[in-house]
């Protein structure tokens, strides 16, 4: 009798064992699909800032930034917009423009082809415009929650106008990139990029350095430091060019 018990009570449980099995499979699977993302994922940012001062001298610049990022399963792209003028007693003094677009090719987790197109024209540089082409690999040898580490390297071909002569250069270059981002704490940020197009008749190195601290869920405040090195230029015009901004950053 206690066998035959047995027997019966093992059947009663089966059906539910097989059910609770069948739950948590269910639960599994609703939790991955919860877990990855939907593409394709939208972000952006916009940026203003600007100074006046008045007294010996009256001056005023703005600064203004748009960037936008589309993420998908295997293309990601960005697009770059910056502006800066800067006036001193009425006479424009600084006047510079640049336009960025990227499209990377995902090929695991870690690794991408990144396609670049980078134009800049600077009023005051000598150059009419400065323009970049490249594709090269990428590696993501960071990719933590709350740090980045993006390495790029590839060939590329870069077309420079003078501005007194209109005479145009154009070289094949080596592009290598470093692109670091840090969230120190909970609404901190810390951001710096580096990029080298290393070429036989002329090299560009840039900087930017950058700490953002947000002041709601929108809107947060920006620290940026930038460095262009260009080893050859025009005659009367700077190797070097700084710029300090201050300004607020609304996300989307």
């Amino acid at each position: 009798m206690r066998r035959q018990a047995l027997i019966v009570s093992s059947f009663a449980v089966l059906p539910l064992l097989l059910s609770a099995m069948q739950t948590s499979a269910e639960e599994a699977v609703a939790a991955d699909a919860a877990a990855a993302p939907e593409f394709p994922i939208w972000g952006g940012s916009a940026e203003l800032g600007t100074i006046r001062t008045s007294g010996n001298t009256d001056t005023s610049s703005i600064n203004g930034k748009f960037a936008v990022k589309r993420d998908g399963e295997l293309w990601d792209s960005s697009l770059k917009l910056d502006a800066l003028t800067s006036k001193e007693d009425g006479v424009t003094s600084k006047e510079k423009y640049r336009g960025t677009v990227q499209f990377d090719r995902n090929f695991s987790e870690h690794s991408y082809l990144a396609i670049v197109g980078d134009e800049e024209r600077d009023r005051f540089s000598g150059f009419e415009y400065q323009a970049t082409l490249s594709a090269g690999y990428g590696y993501r040898a960071i990719h933590e929650q709350n740090m980045e580490l993006d390495l790029e390297a590839g060939p590329g071909y870069r077309r420079d106008k003078l501005k007194e002569t209109d005479e145009i250069n154009e070289e094949v270059i080596a592009r290598l990139v470093a692109r670091y981002h840090w969230t120190i704490q909970k609404g901190v940020e810390f951001i710096e990029e580096f990029s080298a197009e290393l070429g036989e008749s002329n090299s560009i190195y840039k900087s930017e350095t950058g700490l953002k601290s947000q002041i709601n869920g929108s809107l947060a405040t920006k620290l940026t430091y930038k460095v262009k090195y260009v080893d050859k230029v025009p005659a009367e015009s700077e190797n070097t060019d700084t710029e300090f901004g201050v300004t607020l950053v609304y996300s989307f």
